[in-house]
């Protein structure tokens, strides 16, 4: 009998299946649907829930209202709104406060900002500004207010009122925004040092090449600190000196080593 013939025979035949053989066969099956079954509905909630999260997040209900800016004396309400970059019909979702805060930080005047968002609809700016405290020449007769950290703060015209910066000569003015760099570090320095006092006393801040600092003071004359060591020392001794010596004529009062005073008239 040929092979083909056996296989025709075995074709005709049905071959008999164990019944316990089937049913594990048929239970498989049915465990491999409903495997299927709960994938697919599975995927389908999923899909529904972040359909659902989106829609919500970004429909009208929470959309941006308003966007209330706190001014300050340098720093005005639309200077605020244009660097926060949040209008409103924005999605309050998307709204970052801490880009938002890094974005005001960039403003030159503003020292620290605080942004909030509330889910009504509102997002508040606010910001701290920063104090000037010395002023630098430009070379044209204006004058660049820089803060106690060399920030440059903003460009004063020529016979501007400077408040109670104190000027410093002999440093290249940058533009507002910008940092001074290590050349403002030691006039600063002496600068923050300075008593209430001193500071009425004091017209402007001299640093030298080899990093001595000069102080031309009211009415008239100068103060060589040298380099800016021992400063709580030297500060000491002009104010002694200022409240207990006529220093009428004088042309220049060294405290370079402030235990042994110099004055020269």
């Amino acid at each position: 009998m040929s092979s083909r013939t056996l296989e025709r025979i075995r074709e005709a035949v049905p071959i008999a299946v164990d019944p316990r053989i089937q049913a594990r066969r048929d239970e498989v099956d049915r465990q491999r649907h409903r495997r299927r079954r709960t994938w697919l509905i599975g995927g389908a909630v999923a899909l529904a829930v972040a359909a659902t999260a989106w829609f919500v997040t970004h429909s009208p209900l929470l959309d941006v209202d308003h966007v209330v800016a706190v001014p300050t004396t340098h720093v005005t309400e639309q200077q605020l709104l244009d660097a926060a970059g949040v209008r409103p019909g924005d999605h309050l979702v998307d709204v970052d406060p801490g880009a938002v805060r890094n974005r005001l930080l960039a403003l030159p005047w503003v020292g620290d900002a605080t942004v909030g968002v509330d889910w009504w609809g509102t997002v508040t700016l606010a910001a701290t500004e920063r104090t000037p405290v010395a002023a630098i020449a430009d070379g044209a007769g204006a004058f660049v207010l820089a803060d106690a950290s060399g920030r440059a703060l903003t460009t004063l015209g020529v016979g501007a009122d400077l408040g109670a910066a104190i000027i410093v000569d002999g440093i290249a003015a940058v533009a507002p925004g910008e940092q001074f760099g290590p050349g403002l570090d030691a006039p600063l320095e002496v600068i923050g040092a300075l008593t209430p006092g001193l500071r009425t006393r004091v017209i402007s801040v001299v640093p030298g090449p080899d990093g001595a600092i000069d102080l031309h003071v009211y009415p008239q004359g100068s103060v060589e600190l040298c380099q800016p060591e021992r400063l709580a020392a030297k500060v000491r001794t002009l104010q002694t000196v200022f409240a207990d010596v006529d220093d009428t004529g004088l042309k220049i009062l060294n405290v370079c080593d402030p235990d042994n005073v110099r004055i020269i008239r």
